[in-house]
């Protein structure tokens, strides 16, 4: 599922865009949701605020409010680095503004110059790109987490607390599950090297088989390799 937001006050360049995605996106067999916006509202930013889905953001620059497009494009890379931003506008000189202030813009298009060209290529582009979007999930009174796979780093057993920590690039978070629960919510990226842990291969550079550690593509040291796993990890490490 793609989820399309369109962000623009005039209701015509909402019923064009939406006419665009629909005829591009219908030839490709791609299930998709188009919403539309006329301007930030709680709403949108419950949407910015869900990255459990993959999205692509069409935004109008001017939208007649005191939050404009480029306002709405920061709110989203507070949240989420991964969906796709696309500005439509009917001025050229905000061209500089928008790449001085938004990371990872994917396109700029003028309204007035073959919009609808553009933002065909653009969305075909789009759709045909594999994005990894598998999820860890975990909810309870306290805590609605909603974590990326490829972003957690590896997995272990405090035993003081008797919780899972879930180590990700930029923060660490407790569970209440046992390690066994948790390897059937994960993918084949991820291998136990420890009794009390799992890491995903894909951040790991080196085993230090002797010292009973690995090291992460960040340089982090883990203590947390047994021998006993060796012939495993190997098996899985030359698929």
């Amino acid at each position: 599922m793609i989820r399309f937001i369109i962000v623009d006050d005039k209701l015509e360049y909402q019923n064009r865009i939406k006419r665009i995605i629909r005829q591009t996106v219908f030839s490709k067999e791609k299930r998709i949701e188009i919403k539309c916006f006329r301007k930030y509202c709680p709403e949108l930013q419950k949407i910015i605020a869900d990255n459990s889905q993959r999205k692509v953001y069409l935004l109008d620059i001017d939208l007649e409010t005191n939050i404009s497009g480029i306002n709405i494009a920061l709110k989203i890379r507070e949240h989420d680095w991964d969906s796709e931003i696309i500005f439509l506008t009917c001025y050229q000189n905000y061209f500089e503004k928008v790449y001085r202030n938004i990371c990872k813009v994917f396109d700029f298009i003028e309204k007035h110059k073959e919009m609808e060209a553009r933002l065909t290529k653009d969305i075909k582009k789009i759709i045909s790109q594999k994005y990894d979007i598998s999820m860890f999930k975990y909810t309870n009174r306290q805590v609605d987490l909603q974590l990326y796979l490829k972003d957690i780093l590896y997995i272990y057993r405090d035993t003081v607390e008797r919780k899972l920590v879930i180590i990700t690039s930029n923060n660490s978070f407790k569970v209440n599950k046992n390690l066994k629960e948790i390897i059937k919510e994960l993918d084949k990226r991820f291998i136990r090297t420890h009794r009390s842990c799992v890491v995903n291969k894909e951040h790991i550079r080196l085993f230090k088989w002797n010292e009973g550690s690995f090291v992460l593509d960040n340089k982090k040291i883990v203590p947390l390799l047994s021998k006993k796993y060796k012939e495993q990890i190997l098996k899985e490490l030359s698929k």
